[in-house]
C-alpha cells in the first residue's frame, strides 16, 4: 500500500542529532547531474524552538517512502533561523554533500598540488584493461588528500568494456579522415610559402614606423631588420634581439661603416685580429650578426643580467654603459618587427623556409642554441604523438628522444614534412650511413637498438666525432640537453635526415638535402614496431587500443614555470595572501570527469558517484525502472533544436582559461600560434558525416548510404551546427577525442526533454532510464524533483527532466528515434 512520508535528521553542533519530521510543513528536493542537488523547506517553530540552535553546514538527511523507506539524500544546511519575534513557519534550505566540494578552495598550479597529481598519474600503474589514463586514481587522491573525503565514499564507474570496441571502429575512421585532412592542410601551407601550421617569415622593415631613439632612417631599419631575422632563425629570444640591436646602435649607429677603432668594422665593430672573422665576411650584416649571436648563446647567465651587461659580455667595450641608453629605442623596434610577423607564430620562436631546407651544421647549432635557451627541459614521455602544440612551446613541457629530434627539426625547417614520431619510423626516413661517419657530421642522427625495427634511441651528432645532443634517460635525472661522451660502438645506425645538406669537417658535401633518400624504408604497419614510447608513461595503458592510437599521454599537464602563466604566482603567493590564486574544486573535478565522458553527483548517503551516462541503454549499465500509465499525470516530450549539433569541437590546452574566441579569432592567456596549432591538430572532432557515429554512439544500425542521407537531410534541414568547446588543464589527442564524443552524445540527447509529472517516487535518481511501455517510449533521467506539503490542500509529487528518447519496440510510430538497447 502506499503510504507517502518524510523524515528529516539534523546534526547540530551544540544539541546532537536533531529529528525535525514532525515540523515539516513544505519541501521540495531537486536531485540533479553534474552538479549540487538542493533542499529547501520549511518548519513550524512553535516556541521559536529552532532560533539560534541550526548552523549553517549542519548536516542533514533525509529519508522519503512511498512502500517502504529509503535515503534520498545527505547535505549540508545552507541557511537557517538566528531569531524571529514570533513564533512562525521558517524557511530553510540546504545542499548536498557536493557542497563540500563546491566551496573548498585549491592552488592546481602549486608546486605541491602538481606533485600529487603526477604521483597519482604514476601509480595508477598499467591496467589490464582499457583504461582512463589513470583519471580515475587522480580523483580519488585529489579528494582524499586535498578534501580529506574517505576514499570509500568514491564511486567512479568504469567505462562499459565493450564501449571501447564499438567506438574503436569509429576512432579508426576519425582519424583517417584528420591524418588525410592533416595533410591537405600541410601541402597548402607549403603552397603559400609558410611550411607549416604556426610557420612565419622573416620580419619585414616595412613595419618600423617609430623613432627608435632616432635610428630610423632606411639603412637603419634595414640593418635592425637583418639584425632581428638572424636572431630569430638561430633560436635567438626576443631579449636576445633587443641586446643585439642596442649592441650595434652604439658601435655603429645601425650603419655598416667600413671603418673604426683599430681594425674595427661593421655593424657590431668586430676586428678581424680578434677572430671575428675576415674583414669581407665582417661586412656582410648576417654573417655579422651570426656571430654576435653565436658569441651571446655561450652566456648562460644573461637571461639574468641587465641587457647593457649582456652587450658588455660579449663586446667587452670600453665604456659598457653607454649601451644602457639605447634599450627603449631597441626595444621599440623589436616589438614593431614582431608585431609586423606573421600573427601565426607571434613570439617568432620557430622559422620557416618556402623550400624547407638548410645545413647540417645549422641544424646542430641551432640544437645547441635551444637547449642553452632551455637548460631545464625535462625528459618524458607523457606527451606522445605528434602533437604540435608540445613541439612548438617555449619551452617544450617535456620531450623524449625522437620529439627532440622533430622539435628541432621543425624550428630549422618550419614543418615537420612528415617527419614521423618515434625512432624506428625516423631511421626509415632518412638516409642510411655508418656510425662512424655520423658522429663526424654535424647535424646526423644516431640510433640505438638491437635492428631498424627495434630502434628505441636518437640523438643528434655535433659533428666532433663523439658529442651528441637530445634528450636521455640515462642519467640519474634525466634531461635534455648535450650527452655523456658514449663511444661509437654504443650506437648501431646512422643517419641523414631529408631537406638537410650535409657536410664533413672538411667542407665535403656527402648528401644534398634532397626529399629522395636511400634504405629501407620502415613499415609503419608492421606489427613488431610500437609507434608509441608509453613502456613509462603515467596512466598509458599499452593494451588499450586508443592509447596506441593517439599515443602515451598524460591527460593531465604537469605545470612548470615555463609551460604554466599561473605558475610562479602559486608558488609565490604566502602568508595572508596565499589563497589568492586558489579555485573552487567542484569546476576542476566536472572538467576532469567530462573529459573521460563520466556524469557526476552524490548519492542518496552523500558519496560522490560517477558514471558512464548509458543513454539510450545500449551498455547495459543505467538502472530502469518502468512506469505505468496509472503513475502519469502528463506526457509530452517536445524536440527542440536549440541544442543540436552537427558537428563537435574540442580543443584542451595545458594551461589558461578563455583561449580562443572563434568568432573574432584572438586567443587569450597563451599563446596565439599554440592556439591556432591546438585548434588545427586536434583530434576532438566528432561529425554526423561519419557513419560510424549512428552505429556507435546511438545503436542506429545504418549503412554507410543510410547514414550519408540521415545527415544530408539534418544539414539540409538545420543547417550545420559546429560547437566549439575548450577543456583548459587537460592534453593530449585521446582526451580531446573522449571528450568530443561525450558532449556530442549529449547534446544530442538533449535535444528532447520532457518534464514529466508523477506519482511520487522517491527511489527515482539521475542517471537512470524510465519506460513507458504503454507509449513505447524511454528515457534518460537527468533531473528528480521531490515536493510535498503537509496540512490542507497536502501532497506528495515527483516530477523528471528527461533527455535521450528512444523506442522500446519497432513500432514505426516513433521511428525517427534509436532503438532502446536491449529492446
Amino acid at each position: 500500500m502506499v503510504a507517502p512520508g518524510i523524515k528529516c535528521y539534523i546534526a547540530t553542533q551544540k544539541h546532537g542529532i536533531i529529528d525535525v519530521s514532525d515540523d515539516l510543513v513544505e519541501g521540495s528536493m531537486t536531485r540533479r547531474s553534474d552538479g549540487v542537488s538542493s533542499f529547501a523547506f520549511s518548519l513550524q517553530n512553535a516556541r521559536r524552538k529552532y532560533d539560534g540552535v541550526l548552523t549553517p553546514n549542519d548536516r542533514i538527511s533525509v529519508q522519503m517512502k512511498r512502500l517502504k523507506w529509503v535515503q534520498v539524500y545527505t547535505g549540508y544546511l545552507n541557511k537557517v533561523p538566528l531569531v524571529t519575534a514570533w513564533p512562525r513557519v521558517v524557511h530553510l534550505t540546504s545542499s548536498c554533500s557536493l557542497k563540500r566540494l563546491q566551496y573548498w578552495y585549491w592552488d592546481s598550479h602549486a608546486e605541491a598540488s602538481q606533485a600529487m597529481v603526477r604521483q597519482a598519474l604514476e601509480d595508477a600503474g598499467k591496467d589490464s584493461g582499457v583504461s582512463d589514463g589513470g583519471m580515475t586514481n587522480v580523483a580519488l587522491t585529489v579528494l582524499k588528500k586535498v578534501v580529506g573525503w574517505p576514499e570509500s565514499k568514491v564511486h567512479i564507474a568504469r567505462i562499459p568494456d565493450n564501449w571501447y570496441s564499438v567506438v574503436e571502429n569509429l576512432a579508426k575512421q576519425i582519424d583517417a579522415e584528420l591524418d588525410e585532412a592533416d595533410e591537405i592542410a600541410r601541402a597548402l601551407f607549403e603552397s603559400l610559402g609558410t611550411a607549416s601550421v604556426g610557420g612565419m617569415s622573416g620580419a619585414d622593415s616595412s613595419s618600423l614606423t617609430g623613432q627608435y631613439g632616432g635610428y630610423n632612417n632606411a639603412e637603419q631599419k634595414k640593418n635592425g631588420t637583418i639584425i632581428y631575422n638572424v636572431g630569430k632563425k638561430r633560436g635567438a629570444s626576443t631579449r636576445d634581439c633587443i641586446a643585439a640591436i642596442m649592441t650595434a646602435m652604439q658601435e655603429s649607429r645601425l650603419i655598416n661603416i667600413k671603418g673604426g677603432d683599430r681594425d674595427s668594422l661593421g655593424l657590431f665593430q668586430q676586428r678581424p685580429s680578434m677572430g671575428w672573422g675576415t674583414p669581407q665576411q665582417i661586412m656582410n650584416p648576417e654573417y655579422a650578426a651570426g656571430k654576435f649571436y653565436e658569441a651571446l648563446f655561450k652566456i648562460k647567465n644573461r637571461n639574468r643580467m641587465e641587457l647593457w651587461q649582456v652587450c658588455q659580455a660579449v663586446q667587452r667595450s670600453g665604456h659598457p654603459r653607454e649601451y644602457d641608453k639605447h634599450e627603449k629605442g631597441a626595444t621599440e623596434m623589436v616589438r614593431d618587427l614582431e608585431k609586423g610577423r606573421s600573427t601565426s607564430d607571434p613570439d617568432g620562436s620557430l622559422n620557416s623556409r618556402p623550400q624547407g631546407t638548410m645545413s647540417g651544421v645549422d641544424l646542430a647549432q641551432l640544437a645547441v642554441n635551444f637547449c642553452q635557451k632551455h637548460p631545464r627541459i625535462p625528459y618524458t614521455q607523457k606527451y606522445g604523438g605528434t602533437q604540435m602544440s608540445i613541439l612548438k612551446a617555449e619551452p617544450p613541457p617535456g620531450l623524449d628522444c625522437s620529439s627532440f629530434v622533430q622539435a628541432i627539426y621543425l624550428r630549422g625547417l618550419g614543418s615537420l614534412y612528415g617527419l614521423p614520431r618515434v625512432a624506428a619510423a625516423q631511421y626509415g626516413a632518412c638516409k642510411k650511413i655508418s656510425v662512424e661517419k655520423a658522429l663526424k657530421t654535424a647535424g646526423a642522427l644516431v640510433f640505438k637498438g638491437p635492428s631498424p625495427s627495434g630502434i628505441f634511441h636518437v640523438e643528434m651528432s655535433l659533428g666532433d666525432g663523439k658529442t651528441t645532443i637530445g634528450a636521455h634517460s640515462r642519467r640519474a635525472k634525466p634531461n635534455v640537453g648535450i650527452g655523456p661522451t658514449l663511444p661509437a660502438s654504443y650506437w648501431n645506425y646512422g643517419g641523414l635526415l631529408p631537406r638537410i645538406a650535409y657536410t664533413t669537417g672538411a667542407g665535403t658535401v656527402i648528401f644534398e638535402g634532397t626529399d629522395e633518400v636511400g634504405g629501407d624504408v620502415v613499415d609503419m604497419n608492421d606489427p613488431t614496431i610500437e609507434l608509441v614510447t608509453g613502456a613509462d608513461a603515467p596512466g598509458y595503458n599499452p593494451k588499450d587500443p586508443f592509447d596506441k592510437m593517439f599515443g602515451d599521454n598524460a591527460w593531465l599537464p604537469i605545470s612548470t614555470a615555463d609551460n604554466d602563466p599561473n605558475y610562479f604566482l602559486a608558488q609565490a603567493l604566502a602568508g595572508p595572501r596565499a589563497l589568492l590564486n586558489d579555485q573552487p574544486l567542484l569546476p576542476w573535478l566536472k572538467n576532469l570527469f567530462s573529459s573521460t565522458m563520466r556524469s557526476f553527483c552524490s548519492a542518496p548517503n552523500g558519496d560522490l558517484i560517477a558514471w558512464y551516462p548509458d543513454y539510450y541503454g545500449m551498455w547495459g549499465t543505467a538502472a530502469k525502472m518502468v512506469i505505468e500509465p496509472i503513475e502519469v499525470q502528463d506526457f509530452e516530450v517536445s524536440w527542440s533544436d536549440d541544442y543540436m549539433v552537427t558537428h563537435q569541437f574540442v580543443v584542451t590546452a595545458p594551461f589558461g582559461t578563455n583561449l580562443f574566441d572563434p568568432s573574432t579569432g584572438t586567443a587569450q592567456s597563451v599563446a596565439e600560434s599554440v592556439v591556432q596549432t591546438l585548434a588545427v591538430q586536434t583530434t576532438g572532432v566528432v561529425t554526423i558525416d561519419f557513419p560510424g557515429v549512428w552505429k556507435a554512439l546511438f545503436g542506429m544500425d545504418m549503412t554507410e548510404q543510410q547514414a550519408k542521407e540521415y545527415s544530408d537531410w539534418i544539414k539540409q534541414r538545420f543547417g550545420a551546427r559546429p560547437d566549439y568547446q575548450q577543456l583548459p588543464g587537460l592534453v593530449g589527442p585521446k582526451a580531446q577525442f573522449f571528450a568530443a564524443i561525450f558532449l556530442f552524445l549529449r547534446q544530442f540527447a538533449f535535444q528532447y526533454s520532457a518534464s514529466i509529472p508523477l506519482t511520487f517516487m522517491p527511489e527515482l535518481y539521475p542517471g537512470m532510464l524510465l519506460q513507458f511501455p504503454a507509449f513505447n517510449f524511454q528515457g534518460y533521467v537527468t533531473t528528480v524533483t521531490h515536493t510535498f506539503k503537509f496540512g490542507e490542500g497536502g501532497f506528495f509529487g515527483t516530477s523528471v527532466q528527461i533527455a535521450a528518447p528512444a523506442r522500446l519496440t519497432g513500432d514505426k510510430k516513433l521511428l525517427g528515434l534509436p532503438m532502446a538497447g536491449g529492446a
